[in-house]
């Protein structure tokens, strides 16, 4: 017998796979900032926790689940948060570095880029959707 899943589960499930995409996509962008900057494995390591929280909870669904799978997503708005917040200081204390030298100006350093620490804000936003009490579709006990 099919079993049919609700909204709130597929939402969960869509979820789970944008960690997965964000688990790829972080380590490979921070590559090159893993030796220098021990803060860059932030993302890639929630991401891991993301995508296990998630999966375990689109597949045991229960109320217990629901709610941590809950609280991951608020976490993963507060990750994409700080992530920007940490890339504009790096941008702010690349240009006061680069100022204050008055060296070289053909040498291009590169900055990290400000928005992209949001793509975390993408599955938090949606995922609270499906986790919210007021959209509980079914759960199974």
């Amino acid at each position: 017998m099919r079993q049919v899943l609700s909204i709130n589960r597929l939402i969960a499930i869509v979820c789970a796979v944008g960690f997965l995409f964000l688990v790829v996509d972080t380590f490979l962008e921070h590559i090159e900032a893993f030796e220098n900057e021990p803060l860059a494995w932030i993302p890639v390591a929630f991401s891991v926790v993301g995508l296990a929280i998630s999966g375990i909870a689109s597949a045991r669904w229960n109320e217990t689940w629901i709610r941590l799978l809950h609280w991951c997503f608020i976490a993963a708005l507060a990750v994409g948060a700080a992530g920007v917040c940490l890339h504009v200081a790096d941008q702010f204390e690349s240009e006061e570095e680069r100022v204050a030298e008055h060296g070289d100006d053909t040498e291009e350093h590169k900055l990290p880029p400000i928005l992209p620490p949001l793509a975390f804000t993408g599955p938090g936003a949606f995922g609270l959707i499906a986790t919210l009490r007021k959209w509980q579709a079914e759960t199974k006990s």
